[in-house]
């Protein structure tokens, strides 16, 4: 297959949840060949909705001559797919936030990471113009490479060695895993009454805007950041056993920033009347 002069043409490895929104996306501003999976169907799905490109089940099919190769595949099979393919010309990145591009070191001459920082499922549509794109290669003509291309799908492309993108993973499990647990959590207590976290929406909604004109620790609100210790223990009483540590650690870590001190005037042991409402 002839690539178009002067375009960038790429090969994809992997047809998860990245894969899914970044193949189209790159195919607006390069050549998507093809994706690669052991997963056929996933493969299909993706690279029918892209012209000129081919799904293959096997990593024996990858084409040699690709200018950019990129793995989104799961973590633990990034040095796998390095080591089991040939080293190419091309420039090979993973999509990883945890994971060093010394993953390729002694398997490919060319190497970087090209980490999307969102989360991304695949029937849920996601604005790549807004994601921010953070790049790191072995070489500045590769980097430069990469920005050029990523420029055209993002208005937020920028260059960070692996250290700040493994701390910036962490932060978003902080900032997304975590905090999306919490919303399972509190989805769990409304259905026990016959509600959901629908009811909620327009609060996270107004919490997560105020992070535009203040910092987490100045929009913090509720019962933890006023001190209010009674509200707080008639909370815990009335909590599942299995919610109660969870709510009680994440509640000393306010108090501390806030109140320090007060932590200690948690409820530890339930009365015996508070026992029996649980």
């Amino acid at each position: 297959m002839a690539a178009e002069a002067g375009r960038i043409t790429i090969s994809i490895i992997g047809a998860g949840n990245v894969a899914t929104h970044l193949a189209p996306a790159l195919a607006q501003v390069a050549e998507v060949r093809q994706v690669v999976s052991r997963h056929i169907e996933s493969a299909d799905a993706i690279a029918s909705k892209i012209d000129g490109c081919t799904p293959e089940a096997s990593l024996s099919g990858l084409l040699p001559d690709s200018h950019l190769y990129i793995i989104t595949a799961n973590d633990d099979a990034i040095g796998r797919i390095a080591a089991d393919t040939p080293d190419y010309p091309g420039l090979w990145v993973h999509t990883s936030g945890s994971v060093g591009m010394d993953v390729f070191d002694g398997l490919k001459t060319r190497h970087g990471s090209l980490y999307p920082l969102q989360t991304f499922s695949k029937n849920i549509a996601v604005d790549l113009s807004r994601v921010p794109f953070l790049l790191e290669a072995t070489s500045e003509q590769d980097v430069a490479m990469m920005e050029r291309l990523l420029s055209g799908i993002s208005r937020q492309v920028r260059r960070v060695d692996s250290n700040t993108r493994a701390a910036l993973h962490v932060a978003a499990v902080f900032a997304c895993n975590f905090a999306n647990q919490m919303w399972a959590e509190a989805d769990r207590l409304l259905r026990d009454r016959g509600l959901d976290i629908t009811y909620l929406l327009p609060l996270l909604e107004a919490t997560l805007g105020k992070l535009t004109v203040a910092s987490p620790r100045d929009a913090m609100t509720g019962p933890g950041r006023r001190g209010d210790i009674d509200v707080i223990n008639r909370h815990l009483a009335t909590l599942p056993d299995d919610m109660r540590p969870v709510y009680a650690t994440v509640t000393r870590r306010i108090l501390r920033e806030y109140h320090p001190g007060l932590e200690s005037h948690l409820l530890t042991e339930l009365p015996e009347n508070e026992q029996n409402r649980i």
